[in-house]
Formats: C-alpha cells, sequence, structure tokens
C-alpha cells in the first residue's frame, strides 16, 4: 500500500494517530496538507515536537537552514554525530519553535491538531530553567494543546506536587505514562492538569529498558518489545474512567512499537471501554502495519 493508502484505511478504523517523524525533522508543511485532505472530519493527528524543542540533540541532517546559520562555526557534537542541544543559543530555539508552528499549523486550521507532545529527553532534570521553558510554551505555540512527558525520576517521583503544580498552572496536559518503572522509568501518576489528558503505554519490557541503562543501546523494537495482556489493560480502564471525570477528553497512545501489537492493544482497549469497532478494523490488511 502506498502512503496515502495507509493513511486513508487507518483512518477508517482509528479516530487517532501520533506523529513520531516530527521528532527527527520539522515537517514539510505539504506533507501536512496532505495529511488533512487523507482522513476524515474529526480525525486527530497529535504531533511529537522535533528534537530541539525537548533537550534532545538532533541530527546535522534534520536541522532547517537558518538553524543551521544560528550555530557556533564547530558546534559540539556527540559520539554519535549529532549536534549538541547546548550549542545552540536561545534564538535558534525560539526559530525552531516558529518553523513547526507554521508546519503544523494547517492540521491546528483544519481542526485535525490534538496535542504537541513534548517528550523530554531523559536527561532532562526538574529545575527552575526547564520549568520557566514549560510555562513559556503557552505563549510560543498559542492555541495548541500541549503535553509533557518527563523521563528524568527527577520529576517524578521526586518532584511530583510541584510538578503537577506547574503543569496545571500553565495548562499543560500531564502525559501519564505506564512504562517498567523497575527499571528507571518514572511511576504512573493518574492527575489531569489541563482540559485535555493523555495516557502514553510503552509497555512492560523490563529488560529491554535496562539494556538501555547499561549502555547496550537496544532498537525501538527491542525496548518496546511488549505485547499487553487483557488483564493488564483491564486493570487501567478505572484509571482512565478516573481521569474521564476530571478532563473534558481523553487520548490514548500505545507506544509499544513491535510487530502489530500497538494495533492490537489499541483495538483491545477500545473494546474494553466500550468503544464501537469500525467493520474495517476486522478486515485490515495483513502488512497494512508492517
Amino acid at each position: 500500500m502506498s502512503a496515502e493508502a495507509r493513511l486513508r484505511y487507518y483512518a477508517s478504523v482509528f479516530d487517532t494517530v501520533e506523529v513520531n517523524s516530527s521528532y527527527y525533522a520539522i515537517p514539510d508543511v505539504r506533507n501536512t496538507v496532505r495529511w488533512v485532505e487523507r482522513t476524515p472530519p474529526g480525525f486527530v493527528f497529535h504531533v511529537k515536537a522535533y528534537a530541539l524543542l525537548t533537550g534532545h540533540h538532533p541530527k546535522p541532517e534534520s536541522l532547517p537552514a537558518e538553524l543551521v546559520a544560528l550555530l557556533p562555526r564547530q558546534p559540539r557534537r556527540t559520539r554519535r554525530g549529532e549536534i549538541e542541544a547546548t550549542s545552540f543559543p536561545p534564538e535558534a530555539v525560539d526559530a525552531a519553535v516558529r518553523l513547526f508552528r507554521a508546519a503544523v499549523a494547517p492540521l491546528a486550521e483544519a481542526g485535525k491538531l490534538g496535542y504537541v507532545l513534548f517528550q523530554f529527553a531523559p536527561w532532562v532534570r526538574f529545575g527552575a530553567a526547564w520549568l520557566d521553558y514549560l510555562a513559556s510554551l503557552v505563549e510560543r505555540l498559542p492555541g495548541f494543546t500541549i503535553a509533557v512527558e518527563f523521563r528524568h525520576r527527577s520529576w517524578f517521583p521526586e518532584h511530583a506536587a510541584e510538578t503537577l503544580a506547574a503543569l496545571a498552572g500553565a495548562r499543560l496536559a500531564h502525559v501519564i505514562v505506564d512504562a517498567p518503572v523497575a527499571a528507571g522509568a518514572v511511576p504512573r501518576v493518574t492527575a489531569a492538569t489541563a482540559p485535555s489528558a493523555v495516557f502514553r503505554l510503552h509497555g512492560r519490557n523490563a529488560e529491554g529498558w535496562l539494556r538501555q541503562l547499561r549502555g547496550e543501546e537496544p532498537t525501538v523494537r527491542e525496548k518496546y518489545d511488549y505485547l499487553y495482556s487483557e488483564a493488564e489493560l483491564r486493570e487501567l480502564v478505572p484509571e482512565i474512567g478516573r481521569i474521564g471525570e476530571e478532563a473534558e477528553q481523553v487520548f490514548i497512545s500505545f507506544n509499544n512499537n513491535n510487530r502489530d501489537y500497538p494495533v492490537r492493544n489499541a483495538l483491545m482497549l477500545r473494546r474494553l471501554l466500550g468503544r464501537p469497532l469500525s467493520p474495517a478494523a476486522d478486515s485490515s490488511p495483513p502488512d497494512l502495519f508492517a
């Protein structure tokens, strides 16, 4: 199937999708226009913020010319050849926000933009500078729903109360994470801080996460190789229900990105939540989500 055919078919089964490619490079606005055209009314795209906006080190080939022009002549690089985030001056981050906002504008204008996901780097620690940055996001991306996911334990559990208060004060959605806590992931803190609430389910493959902690660099598929059982998802249903009473809308995204696991689990959870499945859900081409 072509990319267009896959998206059209996907949108006949689900009503939302989370875009991950926007983390690696700011989307081409021509593509976001196509996404609008290829999906039905009411379909929602959640878009992951570009790497530089979340403390990550972007790859040099992903940088727009405007950002390259703002770099020092010899920027610091990681051992993988990425440009260290600290090499970028504040005006480069401002420019990246502006370019990102323009890229996703067609989705917002069509009413098809869900949340913009700010999944901060695992080394981003709780502190005044990052709290100020969080507070600035509302002005930087006016009118957007912003969801924030932390991956360093200085946020959760060490400063859970302060973190939730900061998010609520800025009306930023707290991303409720399900992941293997025993392997270093932040705990699942079930709380709503904005009109929209977000669950992101990463799977519970503790060994995959531990391999990364040991510096073994597992692939994405290896780290997130996990298929939730129906019993595990059933345990989450009461939490989802409680959040549904606090928030105006609840989004659930599966990030157990191996094989067709996210699709199988999403269909399973829809059934457990009493949400009707479309006829297309029972006739998925076997290679659609490969």
